[in-house]
């Protein structure tokens, strides 16, 4: 007796096979983003995946706002357990809400990549050894049966908590060096700055800002932290430090400019500004902008504690 396949059955075989087989030549990448000795207490662990068409044709596939439905990641211990899944990404991913994202294509032999922070996907209670393999869903998460695109494999070694909270803030990558500020002139701290954003240097970026700063200089966030106690505070920080570090918020100091030339700084004791000709290169274009960096300083160190931009067109 032949029984009948039901022809939405036939449509989703077709479409897990053409995806399944465009995924062998669609590469999808995972590497560690500015790699560190990573321990299990506030340390971020930044995951950069990067899509490449390998393909002879234009891929198409949607980037969602939250990447919670473009990405998921399986975290194994040496015996093959899977790590659970972070709270928050366990009740975005349950909550009835829109999804809003944007189509994007890529051509032949371009590529498309995003960083994230691994600890806001999977929950980690013990150090230890693991592996890290990212699931790309091309037409987003929307079922236990979403399409999805396997990547490489990355081993990852969570080590205990340090001893002291200094070592988790000075230890730069696994090279051993410090991280200590330097008594540098303001347009070397903005030169620093720029530079280590360039090369995602997340340690480095945050060394001379004044985050405090930065927040009671925007009207709407100085007046939430105004209102909160100083245990609160150190937290609105905290939370505003790691929504940088995922290009939420403040987006204009967080873009990476293809080139720039510092045009002129001026200063007194303890205030000063260095103005900053900036641009950024698209694939159509190139966008200028000038950059007004205004500095204090603290002790003998100058902080970036806020920044302005006029726009200069473009080429």
């Amino acid at each position: 007796m032949i029984r009948k396949i039901p022809f939405i059955l036939i449509l989703l075989l077709f479409s897990f096979l053409a995806v399944k087989g465009l995924s062998q030549e669609i590469n999808v990448n995972i590497r560690f983003f500015d790699k560190k000795i990573y321990y299990l207490s506030q340390t971020n662990i930044d995951i950069k995946l990067t899509l490449t068409n390998n393909t002879g044709e234009t891929f198409r596939f949607k980037v969602a706002a939250n990447k919670y439905f473009n990405l998921d990641f399986d975290v194994l211990t040496p015996s093959n357990l899977s790590l659970s899944h972070a709270e928050e990404f366990i009740i975005e991913r349950n909550s009835n809400q829109p999804v809003f994202f944007k189509e994007l294509s890529l051509e032949p032999g371009e590529e498309y990549g995003f960083v994230v922070e691994l600890k806001d996907f999977i929950t980690f209670k013990e150090p230890g050894v693991f592996s890290v393999q990212a699931r790309f869903f091309p037409e987003l998460y929307k079922g236990k049966n979403s399409i999805y695109m396997g990547s490489n494999r990355l081993t990852l070694d969570v080590r205990p908590p340090a001893v002291l909270k200094e070592m988790e803030t000075v230890i730069e990558a696994e090279s051993g060096k410090t991280l200590e500020k330097q008594v540098l002139p303001p347009d070397e701290v903005v030169r620093y700055m720029i530079n280590a954003r360039q090369r995602s240097q997340w340690d480095k970026f945050f060394l001379y800002l004044d985050l405090e700063g930065l927040i009671l200089n925007n009207p709407e966030r100085s007046v939430k932290y105004k209102k909160k106690s100083a245990i609160d505070r150190e937290k609105m920080i905290e939370d505003f430090k790691k929504e940088l570090r995922k290009e939420r918020v403040d987006e204009e100091i967080n873009v990476i400019p293809s080139s720039f030339v510092v045009q002129k700084t001026s200063y007194t004791a303890n205030k000063a500004q260095v103005s900053v000709l900036e641009k950024f290169k698209y694939r159509d274009y190139t966008e200028t902008k000038q950059y007004i960096y205004h500095l204090e300083r603290r002790d003998q160190y100058w902080l970036i504690v806020n920044y302005e931009i006029h726009n200069r067109g473009t080429e």
